[in-house]
């Protein structure tokens, strides 16, 4: 039968038989070890290993008695611990008895003399009872510490009580390293500890662990100075750890050389000096063999994450998700049942109708209705009523054979016929009016619903696994030696990218490993600090190219306030909104429409809608008003990385570009908003290059020129420095031209591309 060996208990029972050898040395032969071994049985080890270990490490004592008191002590822990296993019952304040029974042989019976610097009596069963008081409360501590490795380290943090007991084993087991292999091998062995806690922390808190490294010396020698060396080296260490992760150990390694030398710690021959240096560069570098990454990994396991606040968020999260895809649904639903009852109803029913109407107003009274029902009259009726539809009205001339031939009265015919004529013109007109109402609220829930949608998908997002594109980024930033507990990338490949860093980063490693990761420069965007560990860093892909904004404006002569309403808003982090809006006529009223046109643009396009929508719903508004509010719109979206830009114009003026090389005009073919219920705007796209100036103007400056052959003119010849200054100077032409008077309100808005920098 194959015995399957696991490492990590392998590496558990390696570790516990070097602490029972040093251990038993701390004290000169007490058994402290015995708690440490007892320690482990409760906590739920092998239950032969750890007292078989015990009892072999009093062999080197070479006394049968201190063999058979280990042997004694060994077999009876192991029992109690099989009986209460047997019961499956758990150890609890009845340890402290065992171990007092347990310990009752070494009272009776061990050779051992005690410390003789701490001698107080020469009673040596006093001494010995004493010692065992003391190996009792060890053994508390040790089965506070087992428990901790065993059952919490990397599942939650420590608490402070279990990082005092870890203290305090690992001081008397570094005591017993002292009393057992000297001074100088205690030093490199501390060196080493050093060395592999400032690679692992790599901040301040491995200063922490110097201090505990220095503890056994300074229990041992009551000298502090072997403390403030360790924090030295670590203060050392860590300024040389971006240098590579050999470069800690190299300097550790020679300085703990130069203070062998300089402190008088080694004072033996060449060979033993030789052996020593080997000792120590040994210590040294072997932290130094394990890989950033591995250390990385090893440093978020240590430092658990809280998982209930992360699984509420999660649950939060996907709650949240499904509340608006439903909602979005709702409002799909509600755009189907708009469009499922656009169906008006038809041509051919609506002349039926009317026909009946015709005929019930002027038949049901006339006595030659029997007569004429056996003739083709209702035939004439249904062409009149067809050819008054063609034209609107009909008249005399109008009338067919079958109704001039068989019915007595044609005036009232034509009369009654106008007059459904009427009715069915007004039955059109709010079947049309109805039919383009729903339409609009469908488009609206449509848009609604999109965005809802597209809400839902990204914060489900944040849930899911790693993406490749995210495991990458870790693993790059593994690589330069940097703790990331959590990355988090957009949906998009230019999406924003969220990490959060255990300790301290510069943002300038943080983007390189980003870059290197996705092959894209990155900036970045915000830095939140959650505790004194961890740093959330939101990191964006920066447009390739950027903008700048100008505008001049005059109000016109006589009125306070102007009728022009401009605005600029980033859309998202690559493309931008600019928009220009006259309010026909001027004053307060002609502000009023040209705001609350521009506020409704602003906020349908922050909310992503789709551009139809925006227009007819704004125009729908425009004609609610009672007033007749009209208004003319420039519109322009670009994107900053492919520079696309396209424009939306709507009875406004002429649109420029002005290139390196000449001009380039954009014309609207449309009626203002707010005239027809229905619109068509003027839509193009054009690419916009490097250097290029999108110049939007309102009427007041183009009708200050004699005529657009003088504007263009104009333009060709200027040569502009900024957005500003060349909208200062259609401003200053425009009412130059115009007698240096503002005859309308006047406004130019002008935007210059060039290449982002950084």
């Amino acid at each position: 039968m194959r015995v399957r060996i696991k490492v990590k208990s392998l590496a558990v029972y390696a570790a516990y038989a070097a602490g029972v050898v040093f251990i038993n040395y701390c004290a000169g032969g007490a058994p402290l070890a015995l708690g440490l071994c007892f320690a482990m049985l409760a906590c739920g080890a092998n239950l032969f290993i750890p007292p078989a270990i015990y009892i072999l490490a009093a062999i080197p004592s070479l006394n049968w008695i201190v063999m058979l008191i280990a042997l004694f002590e060994g077999a009876f822990v192991c029992a109690v611990t099989a009986v209460y296993r047997r019961a499956r019952r758990r150890i609890k304040y009845e340890y402290a008895a065992y171990m007092a029974i347990a310990l009752a042989p070494f009272v009776a019976f061990s050779p051992w003399e005690g410390i003789r610097d701490l001698y107080f009596t020469d009673n040596a069963y006093i001494i010995k009872a004493v010692a065992a008081v003391a190996v009792i409360l060890f053994s508390l501590f040790c089965l506070k510490a087992v428990y901790a490795l065993f059952y919490r380290l990397c599942r939650c943090r420590l608490k402070s009580e279990e990082i005092i007991c870890l203290a305090l084993v690992f001081t008397v087991a570094g005591i017993g390293f002292y009393n057992l292999c000297g001074l100088c091998a205690s030093l490199a062995a501390g060196a080493g500890l050093v060395v592999f806690a400032v690679r692992l922390y790599r901040d301040p808190a491995a200063l922490a662990v110097a201090c505990a490294a220095g503890l056994p010396l300074l229990c041992t020698t009551f000298d502090g100075t072997y403390v403030a060396a360790y924090c030295l080296l670590a203060a050392v260490c860590l300024l040389f750890l971006s240098a590579g992760r050999g470069a800690p150990g190299a300097v550790a390694a020679a300085l703990g050389a130069l203070f062998f030398y300089f402190s008088g710690a080694f004072s033996g021959g060449v060979a033993e000096g030789i052996i020593y240096g080997l000792l120590l560069a040994v210590f040294c570098l072997l932290p130094t063999l394990p890989t950033d990454k591995f250390m990385g990994e090893l440093l978020c396991a240590l430092r658990v994450k809280q998982a209930i606040p992360e699984t509420f968020e999660s649950r939060l999260r996907d709650q949240t998700s499904r509340k608006l895809f439903a909602t979005s649904q709702v409002f799909r639903e509600i755009e189907n049942a708009f469009n499922n009852l656009d169906a008006a109803p038809g041509d051919d029913a609506m002349q039926g109708h009317a026909l009946g109407e015709i005929r019930a107003r002027l038949c049901t009274r006339c006595d030659r209705a029997e007569r004429c029902a056996r003739t083709d009259v209702y035939k004439g009726f249904a062409r009149l009523l067809h050819s008054g539809i063609i034209k609107g009205k009909v008249s005399l001339v109008d009338l067919p054979e079958e109704v001039t031939t068989n019915c007595a009265h044609p005036a009232e015919v034509i009369a009654e016929t106008n007059a459904a004529l009427a009715r069915l013109k007004k039955l059109h007109a709010e079947a049309e009016s109805a039919r383009s109402g729903r339409r609009l609220l469908a488009n609206q829930a449509k848009g609604i619903s999109e965005v809802l949608k597209s809400a839902a998908v990204d914060i489900a997002r944040g849930g899911e696994r790693l993406t490749e594109r995210e495991k990458s980024i870790e693993q790059a930033l593994a690589g330069a030696g940097i703790c990331c507990t959590e990355v988090r990338a957009g949906g998009e490949d230019d999406g924003e990218i969220y990490l959060t860093v255990s300790g301290t980063a510069k943002a300038g490693q943080l983007a390189a490993g980003i870059g290197a990761a996705t092959g894209r420069n990155y900036i970045l965007r915000d830095k939140i600090t959650y505790d004194g560990e961890r740093t959330c860093y939101v990191f964006v892909r920066p447009p390739d190219y950027d903008a700048a904004f100008g505008v001049a404006f005059a109000v016109k002569d006589g009125e306070r306030a102007s009728g022009d309403t401009h605005s600029v808003i980033k859309i998202n982090e690559h493309s931008f909104l600019m928009a220009l809006c006259d309010g026909m006529g001027s004053g307060e009223s002609a502000k009023r429409v040209s705001q609350t046109t521009i506020s409704l643009i602003e906020a349908f396009f922050r909310a992503e809608m789709p551009a139809e929508t925006v227009l007819e719903t704004i125009n729908k508004l425009m004609c609610f008003n009672r007033d007749e509010s009209f208004t003319c719109i420039d519109i322009a979206a670009i994107d900053l990385n492919t520079l696309k830009a396209g424009f939306i114009k709507i009875g406004s003026p002429a649109g420029i570009i002005i290139k390196k090389d000449g001009i380039r005009v954009m014309e609207s073919n449309s009626l203002p908003l707010g005239i027809l219920e229905s619109i068509r705007p003027t839509v193009c796209e054009e690419q916009l290059e490097d250097g290029d100036n999108v110049v939007f103007m309102s009427d007041g400056i183009t009708s200050s020129f004699p005529s657009t052959t003088d504007l263009y003119a104009f333009l060709e010849r200027l040569k502009p420095l900024n957005p500003q200054n060349l909208a200062d100077e259609i401003l200053a032409a425009a009412k130059k031209a115009a007698g240096g008077r503002a005859v309308d309100d006047m406004t130019v808005l002008a935007v210059r591309i060039f290449p982002h920098e950084g």
